[in-house]
């Protein structure tokens, strides 16, 4: 009797002296190398493809599991079957093939019971695999699980099938495998059955030479359909013309959509706008057969089919995949019907279109940037106080831009915390990208087109007040809503709002008022992410203090009424106001001060609310006052 544990090399082949041949008993055998095996299943896999290769492997496999397995019973008296089973495993290991390490057996021959589990040790055909090809998402040991699935078939006596769970060649640590019968594995049932091994290379050759020639007729269709499509690039078409030529040549509907999955345009029933933002909507809903797909798609970039249920436009099948030019998604391209599945050709054809897609939309990416670089060149220029203003307006005239009617201008400035890096420019380049992005679609959405430029760390952007009153928002909520959910720990948006611009000659002013709202925002702190220049007032002259000019006007647009009637009717209202204050708004002591009675002096503090509308009850009113007061002392409007 013999235990498998105890079998050995020499108690299997002997060696003839005389041929020069080993044996295992009265059968020929021939030694072979591990690379020469690795060489074969790698030709195996470049001839045939891994499928069809996989499936021969698996045969082969069998084959030599069936046969080795009735050696073995030839050879030896074994204890029982479970012997004869282990013999197979100690095989592998005698033969170099892989250390085969059971971990749970449940095998009942009488009872039809077949269930193991266990670990396959440094498998020689996966080491092979890595050899000649990069880590694969499947199992790869075809041939150990075919051998295995052949031997435990012919030794239990009822069909035996194994499965790899894991393997090295796909990047798990181990190669794992299981091992049931048809009955047991029920459902689980690998969908890559093995057959009992008796088709033939050439039935598989035969196979492969019909897939060519579908393949050939694939690439014949694909290659029609692509060179149509670059014409009509070449011809100055659109993403329009090039739905209509997919749709036609597949007979189904097509969509492109954004990055956003905003749909741009598509052919036959799908322009119904019930379609739009179906894929956004699916992935959002966790309860949805499509969840999974989608989010696998957007994730990773990949080509997936799915079904679309009612209640959308009509319940059909998708087929999309992404749009990717630099490894950046622009948009997706999908096919759909109202049943079935889509097959290689219309998955082949499909990706051959999304690269085109691709093609067209950085081509007219690029004619928008170009038109966006010269609308910012111009806004920048209308920014400059030395710009000839007529001019810049007449060339914004040409891009569709009226700069007669009142415009606000936002300033928006990314700061970055800590000591700057690549990291944080990135960060701010990002959001700027999505600040201008957000600025653009949300005003071609309500039919407006806004300027906008970059310069370092800010972008500068006029908003039409026609716009804000559309949105019916006061100008700060919409402010706010840009900046929504923008920023982090390390880089903060600080947005700066001017007053509204009434003509074209106070852009550069309300451009400067804007900064100085920013600048008051950084004083400010984080609590402040939106700064209108009205709510700086007087501020806004501290900050730019070294220009006189400004001062001066700032004085007057206060003063300028009360100065204009002392002058005119040699009254003394500025005088009066002025010891008015400085007697602390006591009313009595002013009289006494400028030597008028009371009521008199009653009548100048009317008069002064007149003609300047001044609440000199009001602490702000005051200090703005008092502050134009000494600017004009200083300046030497008045001599008190």
């Amino acid at each position: 009797m013999t235990k498998a544990s105890t079998m050995s090399l020499k108690d299997l082949v002997h060696f003839s002296k005389e041929e020069g041949d080993f044996f295992l008993r009265d059968r020929r055998m021939m030694l072979i190398s591990s690379d020469a095996f690795g060489m074969l299943c790698r030709d195996l896999i470049v001839a045939l493809g891994l499928e069809r290769a996989k499936r021969f492997l698996q045969r082969y496999g069998w084959q030599f599991g069936v046969s080795e397995a009735r050696y073995l019973n030839d050879m030896f008296s074994w204890d029982d079957d479970l012997e004869w089973i282990l013999a197979g495993s100690k095989m592998h290991n005698i033969a170099g093939r892989v250390f085969s390490t059971p971990i749970r057996m449940n095998i009942n021959k009488s009872e039809g019971l077949f269930d193991v589990e266990g670990y396959w040790i440094d498998s020689n055909e996966a080491k092979q695999f890595l050899m000649h090809f990069n880590k694969h998402h499947e199992p790869v040991c075809h041939f150990l699980v075919g051998y295995a699935s052949g031997y435990c078939t012919e030794t239990v006596g009822t069909k035996i099938i194994f499965k790899e769970v894991e393997c090295v060649a796909k990047g798990d640590p181990r190669c794992k495998y299981v091992g049931k019968t048809l009955e047991q594995w029920g459902d689980g049932l690998p969908e890559d059955l093995i057959d009992d091994g008796q088709e033939k290379l050439e039935d598989e050759l035969d196979r492969a030479y019909k897939r060519i020639e579908k393949q050939k007729e694939i690439l014949n269709r694909v290659t029609t359909v692509s060179q149509e499509l670059t014409r009509m690039i070449l011809q100055g078409k659109g993403l329009e013309d090039m739905a209509e030529i997919l749709g036609k040549s597949l007979n189904c509907n097509v969509i492109i959509e954004n990055q956003h999955l905003d749909m741009l345009t598509g052919y036959g029933q799908v322009l119904d706008s019930s379609l739009n933002k179906v894929m956004e909507h699916l992935a959002h809903d966790k309860g949805s057969q499509q969840y999974s797909k989608i989010n696998t798609m957007l994730r990773e970039h990949c080509t997936v089919q799915f079904e679309i249920p009612e209640p959308f436009f009509f319940p059909h099948v998708r087929l999309v995949t992404p749009i990717m030019l630099r490894n950046q998604v622009l948009g997706y391209i999908s096919i759909l019907k109202p049943e079935g599945r889509f097959g290689e050709l219309e998955s082949v054809l499909l990706e051959r279109s999304a690269n085109i897609c691709a093609i067209q939309l950085l081509n007219e990416r690029t004619v928008v940037e170009t038109e966006q670089r010269l609308k910012g060149e111009l806004l920048d220029e209308l920014f400059n106080p030395s710009a000839d203003i007529s001019a810049v307006s007449r060339r914004l005239a040409y891009l569709d831009h009226d700069l007669s009617q009142p415009h606000y201008v936002f300033v928006f400035q990314f700061e970055t915390s800590g000591k700057k890096g690549s990291i944080q420019d990135a960060r701010s380049t990002a959001l700027r990208e999505k600040i201008m992005d957000r600025l653009k679609r949300r005003a071609e959405q309500n039919g407006f087109h806004i300027l906008m430029s970059t310069k370092l760390e800010r972008v500068h952007t006029l908003i039409p007040q026609a716009y804000i009153e559309k949105l019916n928002m006061k100008v700060r909520d919409y402010g706010e809503s840009l900046i929504e959910g923008l920023g982090d720990e390390a880089v903060t948006t600080v947005l700066g709002i001017s007053g509204v611009c009434h003509n074209r000659t106070s852009f550069s002013k309300a451009f400067n008022e804007a900064v100085k709202a920013i600048d008051i925002g950084r004083i400010k702190g984080k609590t402040e992410r939106v700064v209108l220049s009205t709510d700086i007032k007087h501020l806004s002259i501290l900050l730019d203090a070294r220009r006189p000019e400004e001062l001066e006007q700032y004085a007057s647009n206060l003063l300028g009424a009360l100065q204009e009637y002392d002058q005119k009717y040699a009254t003394e209202l500025l005088k009066t106001i002025y010891y008015y204050f400085d007697n602390e708004c006591n009313l009595h002591k002013t009289a006494r001060t400028m030597n008028i009675s009371i009521s008199g002096m009653r009548y100048r503090l009317d008069r002064i609310k007149q003609l300047s509308d001044f609440d000199l009850s009001n602490s702000l009113t005051r200090f703005e006052v008092q502050l134009a007061l000494e600017i004009f002392l200083v300046l030497g409007k008045i001599d008190y």
